[in-house]
């Protein structure tokens, strides 16, 4: 397979969604979660702000959307992990819920180590109820690197196709938000402006501040 967005209706230029998101989609945000000003070594302080933050960014980028979706992605051999969507079962989410999408080789990710054979990225996708369960599951994908319990190792992104909106939180350091569209983004950079990446702010104020 060399698209796993094929089957859904979409207006996203990718196969796939790439790890950094930020620098792959032309309209995109980088916001700090945890930031520099809490260390690790407060873990649950570290992790209550950069939780409060991506609740935040998350409802008010969505808010107005139909339908959000969850994806997420395991690397694994020509199978994808048997207990790979385990995570989510404190979720509300069964296995059953979840449609798998296909996987990718990786034979031409550089990222990836494949001297033990070729390696594939899965993918799954379910529809959320609301979002309460979405911030269940960003709970879930901002804890694993700071020892907060239940976490998914996985990859995971929240997905409006129909608007073209993406956020992914890659871990409790921080969060890319990207649209199709630039108006879709303007609003939600004004109002949090304070949290976004100070490393990439000058790519940020090119886009939003002309």
């Amino acid at each position: 397979m060399t698209d796993v967005l094929d089957p859904v209706e979409h207006s996203f230029n990718c196969p796939e969604f790439p790890h950094d998101v930020f620098y792959q989609f032309e309209y995109a945000l980088r916001f700090e979660l945890g930031g520099e000003g809490v260390s690790t070594a407060r873990p649950v302080k570290r992790f209550i702000q950069a939780f409060d933050r991506g609740k935040s960014v998350a409802a008010e980028l969505f808010d107005g959307s139909q339908t959000v979706w969850m994806l997420t992605s395991d690397y694994c051999g020509a199978e994808p992990p048997r207990k790979r969507l385990k995570p989510y079962k404190c979720c509300g989410l069964k296995r059953k819920d979840f449609q798998y999408l296909g996987a990718i080789s990786q034979r031409e990710n550089p990222h990836v180590d494949d001297e033990d054979g070729e390696v594939f990225r899965h993918w799954d996708a379910v529809e959320l109820a609301n979002q309460a369960q979405l911030n269940e599951l960003l709970w879930l994908s901002l804890g694993a690197e700071l020892g907060i319990q239940p976490a998914s190792s996985s990859s995971i992104y929240f997905v409006d196709f129909s608007r073209g909106l993406v956020l992914h939180p890659y871990d409790d350091r921080g969060m890319d938000v990207a649209a199709v569209c630039k108006e879709d983004l303007s609003s939600l950079y004004y109002a949090r402006k304070d949290w976004l990446l100070e490393y990439n702010m000058e790519r940020m104020q090119a886009l939003f501040e002309v």
